[in-house]
């Protein structure tokens, strides 16, 4: 929508379609897809690493390694489901339905929770089998992957408890919640990461 002479420049930058922000050039988004570059370094080289290892090796898996946990299709489902409700909780405060971002965001800390939950009972099942880290590079992989996405999902409950609180106080608005997809970048990046990592060790 083009200016009026009355418009200041900051509302011309703002103002979006349906009375939404314009966060294109926002320091904040720019500032998280930075950060979420950074991370996909950071897991794209611990993936690279275990091709490289995973390709070298003369047999793979190596004998006596155990199976992978059949509970990894839980957490997957979980994550999905996750970054799902994000959607959704966008949505509904572009709606202007501000209980409903509270529900939503809500049932996003609990599927997160949950998802923790389903990688804890991998472990332990790992464990039981034997497939500790020391026990072959398969098993070391697993380790590795798992927990390095497992630690980022905890540190993620910290802004998700964070907006989750703000939405309760009806901070966020159908033109002002950046705060809300900014969150859902970082959680649909976990799940995309997530499924990179299934792959990779499925394969």
């Amino acid at each position: 929508m083009a200016a009026t002479g009355n418009e200041t420049p900051e509302a011309a930058l703002h103002e979006g379609r349906a009375g939404e922000p314009r966060t294109s050039t926002s320091a904040r988004r720019l500032g998280m897809r930075l950060f979420l570059a950074s991370l996909g370094m950071l897991f794209g080289g611990a993936l690279v690493g275990y091709l490289v290892i995973r390709l070298r090796a003369p047999e793979w898996p190596p004998q006596g390694t155990a199976a992978l946990p059949t509970g990894l299709w839980i957490s997957t489902a979980l994550v999905l489901l996750l970054s799902a409700a994000l959607v959704m909780a966008e949505r509904a405060i572009r709606a202007g339905r501000a209980r409903g971002l509270t529900r939503l965001l809500s049932l996003a800390l609990g599927l997160a929770i949950a998802f923790l939950g389903a990688q804890l009972s991998n472990w332990m099942q790992m464990a039981a089998d034997s497939a500790l880290p020391q026990q072959s590079l398969a098993a070391f992989g697993f380790w590795i992957l798992t927990v390095l996405h497992a630690v980022h999902v905890l540190l993620g409950l910290v802004p998700l408890v964070f907006v989750l609180v703000r939405a309760a106080g009806g901070r966020y608005t159908t033109a002002d919640h950046e705060g809300v997809h900014l969150l859902a970048m970082y959680w649909h990046f976990l799940a995309a990461t997530w499924i990179a990592i299934l792959v990779v060790l499925s394969f």
